[in-house]
């Protein structure tokens, strides 16, 4: 069926999918659910087909909201992997993929929709994120050397950029994790699989997800105008030890996957570069716990422990490839601290 004109909420005139995408979310430690996103799933102009949550905890099981399929298992199985069992659970051959903690601007939907009707051997098509501070909190992420994935556009005036961000086959990795359109017909159609490495539990995922499209050439499009606000890190904290040995550890395994352990240590000269320039513009922003410590448990459990089957799994098909140099950022943008 061809896209089509259709009345939505409040009288909007707008873009309407033959058939509109399903929303996943994964939600952490809320009981009465991701109250702010579903509301703003409510007011969207294009209403979505259904709306699936995986419930992480704290307790079980979650309690029931209206218009809402919720999933568990019990335990809290990190976003990818929740992800992946919504996935498994969906049937829609389009997808918007979130976190718990973004509330969509009333036409994103709409737009994203439309952007993988107009394209339809797409992946994925990512947004645009803005904090409560009125400036870009992500976009399109781009590599550090050492296969960090950094938001580059973080901390731009929104004003200014949403105005003249670079759109469509934009020159970036892949989408930030935290909201995004996924076409998973085009997804089977370069393998398929589970959408992200479950060993991963939180971070990266979206880093990793980006390196296999890249290597095996998929579509992957950027729609700015299709954006939600973000309250990044709120539940784990921006600079969480924790957070920091998740981040190094699922970086290294990466980089193991697609270069061997061997390939994953010749990295970590760049990053002791790079964490030397974070020390040298470090502000006064609050820290928790022992930071050296949590590298070294990184380094311990990146290199010198097994690999999980499913992270060296995850890039089976992309060997002998390698990604484009406009995947990696700038050396400028490498050495800034990524939660400045």
């Amino acid at each position: 069926m061809a896209p089509r004109s259709g009345h939505y909420p409040d009288g909007i005139v707008g873009y309407a999918a033959a058939i509109p995408p399903e929303v996943l979310i994964v939600s952490y430690g809320q009981d009465a659910g991701p109250t702010d996103v579903l509301a703003s799933l409510r007011s969207q102009t294009l209403l979505p087909s259904a709306v699936r949550v995986w419930h992480n905890g704290p307790a079980f099981p979650p309690r029931p909201i209206e218009g809402v399929e919720q999933h568990w298992s019990g335990e809290g199985v990190g976003y990818g992997e929740g992800i992946n069992q919504l996935l498994a659970r969906s049937t829609a051959k389009t997808c918007v993929v979130a976190t718990d903690d973004v509330v969509l601007d009333r036409r994103c939907i709409e737009r994203l929709a439309a952007e993988l009707d107009e394209h339809p051997r797409a992946v994925v098509v990512g947004c645009a994120l803005v904090g409560s501070d009125g400036r870009v909190n992500a976009y399109g992420l781009r590599l550090t050397e050492d296969w960090l994935g950094i938001n580059v556009d973080r901390g731009r005036s929104w004003d200014d950029f949403a105005s003249a961000a670079p759109r469509g086959s934009a020159p970036y990795l892949g989408p930030s994790g935290a909201l995004f359109a996924l076409n998973r017909e085009e997804w089977e159609r370069l393998g398929g699989g589970p959408l992200f490495p479950r060993s991963f539990f939180l971070y990266m995922e979206d880093v990793m997800l980006g390196v296999r499209l890249r290597l095996l050439g998929a579509e992957v499009r950027f729609r700015p105008d299709a954006f939600a606000t973000h309250a990044w890190s709120v539940a784990t904290g921006k600079r969480n030890v924790e957070k920091l040995r998740l981040v190094e550890r699922n970086r290294l395994w990466m980089l193991s996957a697609a270069r061997g352990r061997a390939g994953a240590a010749a990295s970590l000269p760049w990053t002791a570069l790079r964490y030397g320039a974070y020390l040298a513009r470090r502000g006064s922003g609050e820290r928790t716990g022992n930071a050296p410590r949590a590298f070294w448990r990184a380094v311990r459990d990146g290199l010198f422990t097994e690999l999980p089957t499913d992270v060296s799994a995850y890039l089976r098909g992309c060997e002998g490839r390698s990604l484009p140099r406009w995947c990696f950022a700038s050396l400028r943008d490498q050495l800034r601290n990524p939660v400045a």
